[in-house]
């Protein structure tokens, strides 16, 4: 659970504090406790200590106050979140502000715990997901101060790590509801300025849908590597191979873990993957398999054409699936190098070896 601390940037105490915040409050000194804490705690109050903050609804985007927490240079926080989890096991976390529990925390609606939202900065967007809570602060940057990121969370958006004391202005916004097309040219581009596109899966509110950000463009006839870590797809490209690039823009960056992203349609985000689910979530970007499609890597070594294609292939083995887009590797790990880019799950400049994979592509591409 966070909260302000005498720096009024550093915020996060732990499930403890909630405990003694707890019982403070119930004895009535809960006021005196917040002031030798330092600032206010967030928008104006409401009754039940809730935030006056307006719900950040579906398709809104808007700048808040930010702050991170956690880390080395931060050890008075700890990385057990006031939901119980280890955030160090859910680097993906932020901490909704404005209150001691679940309820009162509401600086941004009262988002339900795992809420995913795509939290911007500068150039760079990630989902990240709520598993925490906490009082706040004072304003940052003029800005109501609404939400705490994980240090892990921050430095995917390549914030600069200070020790636990770092604070901006961040986007945050929540797609809008399912139905929007799954293909890059029927879905509006996101952008910071609030304007977003995407499917909410059932149950679950907010997180984008495939293919809902087209891909940026280049004039080449490969997709080229970002500085972000996103793709940007040749313009000549088929629809289906934009969409595939859109889809793995969405998730570059995401955790990896054995068997994560199995098991649920292919229209929602995980928050985990692994190496045949990731490959599954761009090919249904492309519009390439059904919703239901879940298919480990040795079942991808029968899948569509055999060999190499013009535009996509995928490299499979009954331990391993990789794929190259319009001539970028999409991967789970940095498996030709240290000069291949990201070591997590993303898009990688570099060609690996592929003896003992199966070549299979899809018709037509």
């Amino acid at each position: 659970m966070t909260v302000a601390a005498p720096s009024d940037r550093r915020s996060h105490l732990g499930p403890a504090v909630a405990t003694v915040l707890g019982a403070l409050l119930a004895a009535g000194l809960g006021p005196l406790f917040l002031v030798g804490l330092g600032g206010s705690v967030g928008r104006s109050s409401c009754p039940g200590g809730s935030s006056a903050s307006a719900p950040l609804g579906p398709g809104a985007g808007e700048r808040v106050g930010a702050t991170e927490y956690g880390g080395p240079g931060d050890p008075s926080s700890g990385s057990v979140g006031a939901s119980g989890v280890d955030l160090d096991t859910h680097p993906d976390s932020f901490a909704e502000l404005g209150g001691t529990t679940f309820q009162t925390a509401t600086a941004m609606g009262g988002l339900p715990y795992d809420t995913p939202l795509r939290i911007s900065w500068g150039a760079r967007s990630v989902i990240a997901y709520k598993r925490d809570i906490g009082l706040g602060g004072g304003p940052v940057d003029g800005l109501p101060r609404d939400i705490d990121l994980w240090w892990e969370l921050a430095g995917a958006l390549r914030i600069p790590y200070e020790d636990g004391r770092w604070s901006g202005a961040v986007r945050v916004a929540r797609p809008p509801a399912s139905g929007a097309g799954p293909l890059l040219g029927d879905a509006a581009e996101i952008s910071l300025d609030g304007s977003t596109g995407g499917a909410v899966p059932s149950g679950v509110c907010g997180a984008p849908a495939v293919g809902s950000t087209p891909a940026p463009v280049t004039s080449g006839p490969r997709a080229q590597l970002l500085s972000d870590g996103l793709a940007a797809a040749p313009a000549g490209a088929p629809a289906a191979v934009r969409g595939i690039i859109a889809a793995g823009n969405q998730i570059v960056g995401t955790p990896y873990q054995y068997g994560g992203g199995h098991g649920i349609p292919l229209d929602q985000i995980a928050s985990t993957y692994d190496c045949s689910s990731s490959v599954a979530h761009l090919l249904y970007g492309g519009g390439l398999v059904p919703v239901d499609f879940d298919a480990d890597s040795s079942t991808l070594m029968s899948w569509g054409e055999p060999g190499p294609g013009r535009w996509v292939t995928l490299y499979a083995s009954p331990e391993h699936v990789f794929m190259y887009v319009a001539g970028l590797r999409w991967d789970t790990h940095n498996a030709a190098g240290p000069d291949d880019g990201t070591t997590g799950i993303g898009w990688h400049p570099l060609v690996r070896e592929d003896d003992g994979f199966v070549a299979r592509h899809p018709a037509g591409l």
